[in-house]
């Protein structure tokens, strides 16, 4: 265990655990809010501590405590945060060049989330993204269920909405981020998608006005596809033009001037 927290010593920069440590503390207090308002909500402690542990997703665990203190149904609480945290099938897609391609990818992927993808961005080459990720997925695994079971024990004492502490999430992902905006296009997108968002919020369930801003995504796919259709439509303009160049200058082919034997046996080649 030893060796293997020197090796994330030295593929990983200083910077890395500072942010690190600096996101692990919005966890446990955003953790504090959730464990306060499920124990209000009425949820005993073990099923805090589940939802925490096996959803590790936190805006799923909000959602799901949120239907259900207002009245839903068990199974429109879980659909409702299987949706919030569709957002991290795009986070799978980020992880795709850096994750191993083995065993320890199974396990991994339970700390695919906002921010162990985030810490990982922040690093270069694939090795120590790698690493990275594996170091903030771990401070999650432990700090949220944890911080989750100290605000259920504290939930009477504790006002989550007067504290506003599950504000400090968006405030410290944006400071994570913002070197990735400095590419027009992620810009753009970011911006499409916040402006989807914030519109569609007030008419959506509390927690889906956000997953909807992963439509960009759906312009993108379309913006791939269509570009690639114009490339392979102009390639094989091309590759035609070519192709017409030597009879429109006049040149015969090699055997022009042969008999039917030689055509026949030259096309019975080609197939």
């Amino acid at each position: 265990m030893s060796s293997v927290f020197r090796t994330v010593g030295r593929v990983l920069p200083s910077s890395t655990y500072r942010d690190v440590a600096i996101v692990t503390i919005t966890i446990i207090a955003v953790a504090l809010s959730y464990g306060a308002i499920s124990a209000v909500s009425g949820f005993p402690w073990w099923q805090t501590l589940l939802l925490a542990m096996f959803a590790l997703g936190g805006a799923a665990e909000f959602t799901f405590v949120g239907v259900i203190a207002a009245g839903g149904a068990p199974i429109l609480a879980v659909l409702a945060g299987l949706l919030v945290n569709s957002r991290n099938f795009a986070f799978g897609m980020a992880v795709g060049p850096f994750f191993p391609q083995d065993w320890r990818a199974l396990i991994a992927a339970h700390w695919v989330n906002d921010e162990s993808i985030a810490i990982a961005r922040t690093v270069g080459d694939h090795r120590a993204r790698w690493h990275a990720f594996l170091l903030m997925g771990a401070a999650i695994a432990v700090m949220w269920p944890s911080g989750a079971m100290v605000g259920q024990w504290l939930g009477n004492v504790i006002d989550a909405d007067l504290l506003g502490l599950d504000a400090a999430f968006p405030i410290i992902l944006f400071c994570l981020i913002r070197g990735d905006l400095k590419s027009k296009t992620t810009l753009t997108l970011t911006v499409a998608g916040i402006l989807i968002a914030v519109l569609l919020t007030p008419v959506l369930p509390l927690g889906l006005g956000s997953v909807t801003s992963l439509a960009v995504f759906v312009f993108v796919a379309a913006g791939w596809l269509i570009r690639a259709a114009i490339k392979k439509r102009r390639g094989g303009t091309a590759q035609g033009i070519a192709g017409d160049e030597p009879a429109r200058a006049g040149d015969e082919p090699a055997h022009a001037g042969c008999g039917d034997t030689d055509d026949f046996d030259s096309q019975e080649g080609s197939r």
